[in-house]
């Protein structure tokens, strides 16, 4: 049976190029085979995902790169 982890995130941080980011987010997201809803927008980021292990930290680390970001926290839930 494959574990996914799930995970719930938020940023309140100045994204004023959060257009320009959507798509390079996604592609990346869909490679790592991460689903859920991520929004983007000039105040922050909020969202939850799943995948795998792997998927998931990709995704955190790609979401922690985002300017103003680096110290981005999220809640984990583990499911099969």
């Amino acid at each position: 049976m494959t574990e996914y982890v799930v995970a719930a995130l938020y940023k309140f941080v100045s994204l004023p190029d959060f257009e320009e980011r959507r798509t390079p987010l996604f592609e990346t997201l869909d490679q790592v085979g991460v689903m859920g809803t991520i929004l983007l927008a000039a105040e922050g980021v909020n969202g939850t995902i799943a995948g795998t292990r792997a998927g998931i930290d990709k995704a955190l680390d790609t979401l922690r790169a985002l300017p103003g970001c680096a110290d981005l926290n999220h809640k984990e839930a583990v499911t099969d």
